[in-house]
């Protein structure tokens, strides 16, 4: 009989190594960058649809309507209890100085509130169909591709923590504040549910908002690269000594920076399609929101309500927190591209002869555009600041006025 021997083998310093570096690798991917975002986006009932088998791929649909058709009903029931009883509702929350101007302010808080939250629903429902996710994976990884950097996607990764705590921190916040009010002014019971139920709701758009700007800002930091490296190419030509060597492989590298800029280019197209229209509604409801919370700390100082004072001001704060988000990774989009530009007149003032190369890439970041936009209507940045500021004092006037005229 043979002796059959065990052969124990042990894992060589080689494949520890290759094991590492898949690690590494992994945990430098778009997936990995976006998995706690991705994560809470499964948890809320709007799973991502992709590399599934038909019997989960079954499930999630049933998730993803199920929730929809929760937030469609809550707020449904919100706005017709809002439209039978409005003047009621006025009354109790503003005990001798309700009018008819308020009661509208009360309906019209209530349709936006239901449009943000179904429309932020709605975005986020088709951003995470596999068709529309996949094209979007597939763009940030040809960007990984054509050019590598290591600090990209951890920084993403802590930007998609800190977002998904902001998101829980700032629903949570506003429910408790909206539920001390409600014992305090001594509303129904069905009054209770349905506004704590429509605010809690809003967790939805937040959500939608978190995602766009970890994709916003995923977009600045490889522009932010493409910046880094021209300057590392302004170093070489300082402390450059083969001086043809060097400039061969400045061009090949500014041609390399080139097609970057131009898939980042096509990436800020997508990402336009993919949230404009929720870009769209979030302005809109900042801006209805921001004429409601200043009505309402209007009537609330009168009457010295400190509870409700507290709560609109946190709504106020928080519509500000909205606006300053969306239009600051916005606008970092366009600055990187301002940097980029400075760096390669600094570039071509050391190296004239790079100047075809240059004179190249500078006419493509003039031509191509990385302006987020609200489905074409309006550039979503921080210009939006003043306009909305004096937007909303003149609506707040003119609803005072007619509050005014009626009392």
């Amino acid at each position: 009989m043979q002796e059959i021997c065990q052969v124990k083998v042990q894992p060589t310093q080689s494949s520890n190594l290759e094991s590492n570096g898949v690690k590494l690798g992994q945990r430098s991917s778009f997936h990995w960058s976006l998995e706690p975002m991705t994560k809470w986006m499964c948890l809320m009932g709007v799973p991502i649809s992709m590399n599934r088998s038909s019997c989960q791929l079954s499930c999630c649909r049933f998730n993803r309507i199920f929730c929809f058709l929760v937030v469609l009903f809550i707020h449904s029931s919100q706005i017709i209890h809002m439209l039978l009883n409005a003047k009621s509702i006025a009354n109790s929350y503003i005990t001798g100085t309700s009018s008819t101007a308020l009661s509208w302010n009360f309906i019209i808080e209530s349709a936006i509130i239901a449009v943000y939250a179904i429309g932020g629903h709605i975005s986020l429902l088709l951003v995470t169909r596999s068709e529309t996710w996949m094209d979007l994976v597939h763009s940030f990884k040809f960007l990984e591709k054509n050019l590598t950097s290591s600090d990209i996607y951890p920084a993403c990764r802590k930007l998609a923590i800190k977002t998904i705590i902001y998101v829980i921190s700032s629903v949570l916040c506003i429910d408790l504040l909206l539920g001390i009010d409600m014992i305090w002014n001594e509303s129904t019971l069905m009054r209770r549910i349905l506004d704590l139920s429509s605010f809690f709701s809003k967790i939805y758009p937040m959500t939608a908002l978190g995602l766009f700007c970890i994709l916003a800002g995923l977009i600045s930091l490889h522009l932010e690269v493409i910046r880094k490296r021209i300057d590392d190419q302004l170093n070489q030509c300082k402390h450059g000594e083969n001086f043809s060597l060097v400039i061969k492989e400045q061009r090949s590298q500014l041609k390399l920076l080139r097609r970057h800029h131009r898939l980042i280019c096509n990436l800020v197209g997508k990402l336009n399609c993919c949230f404009g229209f929720f870009l769209l509604v979030e302005v809109a409801f900042i801006f209805v929101t921001s004429v409601n919370c200043f009505m309402y700390l209007f009537s609330s100082a009168t009457r010295s309500d400190k509870i409700m004072g507290l709560l609109y001001s946190v709504i106020c704060l928080d519509s500000l927190v909205h606006l300053f988000l969306i239009s600051s990774f916005s606008d970092d989009i366009v600055n990187q591209t301002k940097k980029i530009q400075e760096a390669l007149v600094e570039l071509l003032h050391d190296q004239p002869s790079l100047q075809n190369e240059v004179i190249l890439f500078t006419d493509q970041l003039l031509l191509l555009k990385t302006h987020v936009n609200a489905v074409g209507f309006f550039n979503v940045s921080k210009h939006l600041f003043p306009s909305l500021i004096g937007t909303t004092l003149t609506y707040f006037f003119i609803l005072l006025q007619f509050h005014s005229a009626e009392n």
